[in-house]
């Protein structure tokens, strides 16, 4: 019915790849404000439209084969050499067969140098005690810019390795200028629970839940830190936070249903 009503479902794709390439894109950007999301796939609809076809990348390709294997407890059959190291070193970290991932590993690191790669083979590494070059692999991944899953298992490396000063040293400065995730506040507050800086810890977990939206838990835990922190500038500082939490609650409150 669209086809007959003269609709082009390729319209808006052959628009953006025409308008890339015009000076006014930009001037037309500014008063008809898109998405980089609707952007990009109007992108990719455009390049699929014109045969412009591109592999997916490891990441992505990996990814769906891990989730293959967790929903099938096997690993699906690959065409590519590495996807197939990659999963095999995998499924024996899985299993707890480390010396048998690095086998696996080291045949993956041969064929792809991505993140995925050098992550793997950097847990691999951590969970056979060889900390030093666990932290070369992921240092791989923070050559151009810090990679927080790069970040992250750097970090958990040294808590698992029982060194959790260096696991704070390395996660502590990367979130005290990047927005992290759930996890990563969570690992850093399991870390400063291992150096008994509990004020410390509860405060990650506080900033774990804001990530989450859970705000009064997130107050519950600042609470506790007031509770127990020897520093007044710390205590003076939670308490504004506190306050800031429970107007925002409050805010939530007043809106209409």
């Amino acid at each position: 019915m669209l086809s007959k009503s003269g609709f082009d479902p390729q319209g808006m794709a052959h628009f953006f790849e025409k308008l890339k390439d015009t000076s006014s894109a930009e001037e037309f950007l500014r008063s008809h404000p898109l998405s980089i999301n609707r952007i990009s796939d109007s992108m990719q609809r455009a390049a699929r439209a014109s045969g412009d076809y591109r592999k997916d990348s490891f990441e992505y390709t990996t990814t769906k084969a891990k989730l293959y294997y967790r929903k099938h407890g096997r690993i699906k059959r690959e065409q590519d050499k590495a996807i197939t190291h990659y999963m095999q070193a995998y499924q024996a970290f899985d299993q707890q067969e480390y010396s048998t991932a690095k086998a696996h590993v080291d045949q993956l690191l041969d064929l792809d140098h991505s993140k995925p790669s050098y992550i793997m083979a950097g847990r691999i590494a951590s969970k056979l005690g060889e900390i030093d070059q666990a932290q070369q692999y992921f240092e791989q991944n923070n050559l151009i810019e810090d990679d927080e899953s790069s970040v992250y298992y750097a970090a958990q490396a040294y808590l698992d390795n029982k060194q959790p000063r260096l696991g704070v040293a390395t996660l502590k400065p990367f979130l005290r200028v990047n927005k992290g995730s759930y996890q990563s506040y969570q690992l850093l507050s399991s870390l400063f629970v291992e150096l008994g800086a509990f004020d410390r810890s509860h405060i990650q977990s506080a900033k774990a839940l804001i990530v989450q939206g859970k705000l009064d838990k997130a107050i519950g835990h600042y609470e506790r830190a007031k509770a127990v922190t020897h520093s007044q500038d710390l205590f003076d500082v939670l308490s504004v936070r506190i306050d800031n939490l429970q107007q925002t609650l409050d805010l939530y409150k007043d809106l209409p249903d």
